[in-house]
């Protein structure tokens, strides 16, 4: 998000998640190595070694392998709200798209960049909401977002709006109508 601070309320994802899959994948392969060595050369010591050592290391590479995956999992789930400061960008055009949003307070200023050139497409506040286009059509942003005034939103994950959107016949009318005036309104 280059720069922008966004606190959520949500299952975070670590920002050592990468390091703490590291550390599992070493834990297991250090296991392996001393698994080895007590097949070549057998004795007490190695054998040792292998039933608490090496069986330590790969129940704990095993759980924090699986505490990584299932955080990750819940954190692109459900609905959550975040806060942006004024100023910060939301999302910009070309990200992926990742949640719908919907404004419980401030303000936002929708933009798009065409032939270079920064054209203001909206002002949306509280009630309204934005990102459904991308994630529906699953492009990248077709806009960026810029919040005007501090902003409270609530986010859909992907998955779970797009199940709303197919099973709920008046949620789905609502928000075609809102995509053709969005795609409607020239910029």
């Amino acid at each position: 998000m280059n720069g922008t601070k966004r606190v959520a309320n949500r299952i975070q994802q670590p920002k050592m998640h990468g390091k703490l899959l590291f550390v599992s994948q070493c834990l297991i392969i250090l296991s392996a190595i001393i698994a080895l060595l007590a097949v070549i050369r057998p004795g007490p010591i190695p054998l040792m070694l292998f039933l608490v050592v090496a069986e330590a290391f790969i129940i704990i590479g095993i759980v924090l392998y699986l505490a990584v995956t299932i955080t990750g999992f819940l954190r692109k789930r459900g609905i959550s709200s975040m806060r942006f400061s004024s100023g910060d960008t939301i999302f910009r055009q070309g990200d992926p798209a990742d949640f719908v949003y919907v404004i419980a307070k401030g303000e936002v200023e929708v933009t798009r960049e065409e032939a270079g050139e920064v054209k203001a497409l909206a002002r949306l506040s509280q009630g309204h909401y934005f990102g459904e286009m991308a994630l529906l059509s699953d492009v990248p942003r077709t806009a960026t977002v810029r919040a005007v005034t501090d902003v409270e939103v609530l986010t859909w994950s992907r998955a779970d709006f797009t199940t709303l959107y197919a099973y709920m016949p008046d949620l789905r009318k609502s928000v075609d109508e809102i995509i053709q005036q969005r795609r409607d309104t020239p910029g």
